[in-house]
């Protein structure tokens, strides 16, 4: 699954924030890393470059979904 199917999709509706981390070619999780994308700083549509990354986990941090991802060759 993609980043996009999840966080930019018409037939679904996410209603929290979200924030990207993009772990590609690393075994850091999102401790160790900036968000690409965070809803709560950012407001516009992510770029396609971050709706393109592989799924590779998901977990929460209070009020946030925490999506980590990476590039899919």
């Amino acid at each position: 699954m993609l980043v996009g199917d999840l966080i930019y999709n018409d037939d679904f509706d996410i209603n929290t924030n979200v924030a990207v981390f993009d772990c590609s070619g690393t075994d850091a999780s999102w401790h160790e890393k900036e968000a690409v994308f965070d809803s709560r700083r950012n407001l516009h549509k992510p770029l396609d470059a971050i709706l393109d990354l592989k799924i590779k986990n998901i977990t929460t941090d209070g009020d946030c979904i925490i999506i980590e991802g990476e590039k899919r060759v």
